[in-house]
């Protein structure tokens, strides 16, 4: 630690080189600059399995919503199934940890993730629920079904999402 001022930006580069998670972790958080916390949610993405735990527990414990969403997004690049059930717990955070989740999910490919999503279809967020729909044109197959049983919905909205992941997903739905 230098003896006058405060010290500089974490070493990313140096940080992901010697595999130290829990340091990423803190550079995930780092405020002062957004290059910063971008490089380190790449590091993280990079170290990949190792990473999976300390980024669930940011995303469920994290102050910050953008390191809560930055965790979100790292988690979906990793492709971790054990990222699904917290993940779709973070469906029901603020709109943009919605929005991330979703599309973290539909990364991953999860079929567990099929009834939250199909539910996310009907939030108010109109980039939630194309995030949400996405999600299930990536999981595909899986989510056929209960995307059909959405057709007949009330809500014109749900219903147009629904028809445009079934066309979307191609053969299997039609």
């Amino acid at each position: 630690m230098p003896l006058f001022g405060p010290p500089g930006p974490p070493d990313v580069d140096k940080l992901k080189a010697k595999g130290e998670v829990p340091e990423l972790m803190k550079a995930l958080g780092y405020e002062k600059d957004w290059h910063v916390r971008e490089a380190a949610a790449e590091a993280l993405t990079q170290i990949g399995a190792r990473a999976v735990e300390p980024l669930i527990a940011a995303l469920n414990s994290a102050d910050s919503w953008r390191v809560r969403r930055d965790a979100a997004e790292a988690l979906g690049k990793i492709g971790d199934a054990r990222a699904v059930e917290p993940l779709i717990a973070a469906l029901e955070g603020g709109v943009l940890l919605r929005e991330v989740a979703a599309e973290a999910l539909g990364k991953i490919g999860d079929a567990r993730a099929v009834e939250p999503l199909v539910a996310a279809l009907g939030y108010r967020d109109e980039g939630i629920r194309k995030a949400a729909a996405e999600a299930l044109v990536q999981i595909g197959v899986p989510a056929v079904s209960s995307l059909v049983a959405v057709l007949t919905d009330a809500r014109g909205d749900v219903r147009r999402a629904a028809a445009g992941a079934l066309r979307k997903i191609g053969a299997p739905a039609v």
